[in-house]
């Protein structure tokens, strides 16, 4: 396809999930700027990156959100406008896990686009040996809320995973509603200027 026919859509991504599960790091290894000394997120932060979907161009706008509970009452802020939400839990702290269900589920899902997209991602599979969450739950939950879900580990080098995990949530997002929303709200755009231009013609034809 023609690069000048390709569809440019912007798409909001916003991560959620506890201090300290790794959604810096998983963003920093997508971003192929992977920090290990990265320390615990403040408020939130923004990136973006470009992917190219089925022969569209996706603008991925990624925010990662702080998980400390002081923060909580003002993420709803970040959360507004979301048309993706990746949960992020620590495989060796069952408690993240169940704060899923408990408190980032409902919160996300007041604020973002009624249609937004949910993904489950299980981080720090380096560590198997210390797992505590039960993966038959963690399929059980997915299944629940109707997501996917996928385990990864920033820390590895091998962010293949993690690449993955984006640019399947991204078919995702361009085959759901919400993208033929924005294709509908571009389309009628496109119609109201030319329509406006015709308008401004007739109007020189007759002064």
């Amino acid at each position: 396809m023609n690069e000048k026919n390709q569809e440019v859509v912007n798409c909001k991504i916003i991560l959620v999930g506890d201090s300290g599960v790794g959604k810096t790091t998983i963003i920093g290894r997508y971003l192929n700027k992977f920090d290990k000394t990265e320390q615990s997120t403040i408020g939130a932060s923004f990136a973006n990156k470009t992917e190219e979907i089925d022969g569209n161009i996706v603008i991925f706008e990624i925010w990662d959100t702080a998980g400390q509970e002081r923060f909580r009452s003002v993420n709803s802020i970040f959360y507004q406008k979301s048309y993706i939400c990746i949960m992020v839990f620590d495989i060796t702290k069952k408690d993240t896990f169940e704060h899923l269900s408990s408190f980032w589920y409902d919160a996300v899902k007041q604020h973002a686009h009624e249609k937004v997209i949910f993904h489950v991602c299980g981080n720090k599979i380096d560590l198997f040996d210390k797992e505590e969450v039960d993966r038959a739950k963690v399929k059980e939950y997915c299944e629940k809320i109707n997501c996917d879900y996928n385990f990864v580990s920033a820390y590895e080098e091998n962010s293949s995973y993690i690449d993955e995990m984006f640019k399947r949530l991204g078919k995702k997002f361009i085959n759901s509603d919400i993208y033929n929303e924005i294709a509908k709200t571009k389309d009628t755009s496109k119609v109201s200027l030319k329509e406006e231009e015709k308008g401004k013609k007739k109007k020189r034809k007759f002064c």
